[in-house]
């Protein structure tokens, strides 16, 4: 899920109040936005997300589509020419394309398949975008009253399929360490079939005649055509690991569950002797 946050603040304030101001304002401006993704095909031509205002202040928001490319890391601005090849926005109809939400309330956003369309082949994605207009917040400092103006977006891929298959393989699996020294897993996923893949990548070890633990692991993890690598990295809490044997695997959820599309294991040597 893309955030994007906001600010107008009034000049005359300085650059370090200013900022201060902007972090206590945000707390008052969350919006819930579930679920993380989803995907429509010609059997499932509906999907609903839901929009809550945890917030205690009314909410103006509006709905559109923005397209992002994906990154080893993240998401980018589709330019115009993968636009062109990934948007899934032309196919699609989203209601309603504007709400107000009162504190605590709910929201139900639509997506649909455009009737009588003809779907293009294999994967398009597009993602959803839930705007607030800027509300303006009384924030207090000492006895004087401040104001700032606030505004909140949030972003969830909508994916739309018409044939193809999902595969996907785990390389450059890494031991790096942190800052405070302890052991990080960093790998990549990279995209093999007509369809993205999506799951979760699970870090286990099991020490020399010991049992098999889980080490850690990583959910919501997507390998999207649009990016030649997906980096993950997984903390996994030791600072050493003994001889034994490490194994990535890279787990399918959703409409993959039970699907396993990679694994890979690895024979840990025991610590070298100062």
């Amino acid at each position: 899920m893309a955030i994007a946050k906001r600010y107008s603040l009034p000049a005359r304030l300085l650059a370090a109040l200013a900022l201060l101001l902007t972090v206590q304002a945000a707390a008052h401006a969350d919006m819930g936005l579930s679920p993380l993704r989803q995907v429509l095909s010609r059997n499932e031509p509906v999907a609903e997300f839901t929009v809550s205002n945890p917030s205690d202040r009314i909410m103006d928001a509006k709905v559109t589509w923005t397209d992002l490319a994906a990154t080893e890391t993240g998401y980018d601005p589709a330019d115009p020419e993968l636009r062109a090849k990934l948007s899934a926005a032309p196919w699609l109809v989203v209601s309603p394309a504007s709400f107000r939400l009162k504190p605590g309330a709910r929201q139900t956003v639509r997506v649909e398949i455009k009737s009588g369309v003809k779907l293009p082949k294999g994967e398009r994605r597009s993602h959803l975008l839930i705007e607030t207009e800027a509300s303006r917040s009384a924030l207090r400092k000492a006895s004087t009253g401040l104001q700032v103006d606030v505004s909140l977006g949030m972003s969830v891929p909508v994916i739309l399929r018409n044939g193809g298959k999902a595969d996907a393989k785990i390389t450059d699996v890494r031991l790096l360490r942190d800052d405070d020294g302890s052991l990080m897993l960093e790998t990549s996923i990279e995209p093999k079939g007509e369809w993205s893949s999506y799951g979760r990548l699970v870090a286990t070890y099991t020490p020399k005649g010991g049992e098999k633990e889980l080490l850690g692991l990583r959910d919501n993890v997507a390998g999207y055509k649009d990016a030649t690598l997906r980096k993950v990295t997984i903390p996994l809490g030791y600072v050493s690991l003994g001889a034994g044997e490490l194994v990535v695997r890279y787990e399918g959820a959703a409409e993959f569950a039970g699907v396993i599309f990679d694994e890979r294991a690895f024979d840990i040597a025991p610590p070298e002797n100062d």
